[in-house]
């Protein structure tokens, strides 16, 4: 075989060299450093891992403390090769009015009853009275949408009219979305929603 030959062959080998070596460096974290992408959570494990697209036993960061099957999340990996789940992206909604029950409305004072979503969790304030007399014990002031109603009733003591010492009642939102008032005597003339807060 000739000097030529050799040589051509000696370069092939080379380029083929460097090729596998790039195709070998983009596949490893070692080489290419750390990187991140979304993946969907498929299973919450005992010790407080999770499972997303093919990878198991992710660990999370302290923030992600609530994880759960369909979040749409971002893991890291490391330049070792180690996966840490940064959490889910964040979903603010702002804030979205309540449509209220039939003889309910704003009492004329505080914000318009309304709902946000923060990732899983919801946030509620406003003011909601009837149109007029007071609120019947139980009644449901609104329904709330399928798509933010927790997944068991919840349930707060809140702030009332001055019409009952402590000026405090009842208010629960039912697994299936009722939102209603707990109050026997002394009927409230409105309530509270302000600080409300429940995850999803």
């Amino acid at each position: 075989m000739s000097d030529k030959s050799l040589f051509a062959h000696a370069r092939e080998y080379a380029d083929f060299q460097a090729t596998e070596a790039v195709r070998a460096g983009a596949n490893s974290p070692a080489v290419r450093g750390s990187d991140w992408r979304l993946a969907t959570v498929t299973a919450v494990n005992p010790n407080g891992t999770v499972d997303a697209d093919g990878i198991d036993d992710i660990r999370c960061i302290d923030t992600y403390t609530l994880p759960a099957v369909g979040d749409v999340i971002r893991i890291d990996q490391s330049s070792s090769g180690n996966w840490l789940a940064m959490g889910t992206l964040a979903t603010v909604s702002g804030w979205t009015t309540l449509a209220l029950a039939a003889g309910y409305t704003n009492p004329g004072h505080g914000y318009t009853a309304s709902w946000m979503r923060e990732g899983r969790r919801i946030w509620m304030r406003g003011r909601i009275g009837p149109t007029s007399g007071t609120i019947p014990d139980g009644d449901t002031l609104a329904t709330i949408p399928t798509a933010i109603r927790p997944g068991v009733a919840v349930a707060w003591a809140v702030a009332r009219d001055a019409g009952a010492m402590p000026a405090v009642c009842r208010l629960e939102i039912t697994a299936a979305g009722a939102l209603r008032t707990f109050q026997s005597t002394n009927l409230p003339t409105w309530v509270s929603l302000d600080g409300l807060s429940y995850t999803i």
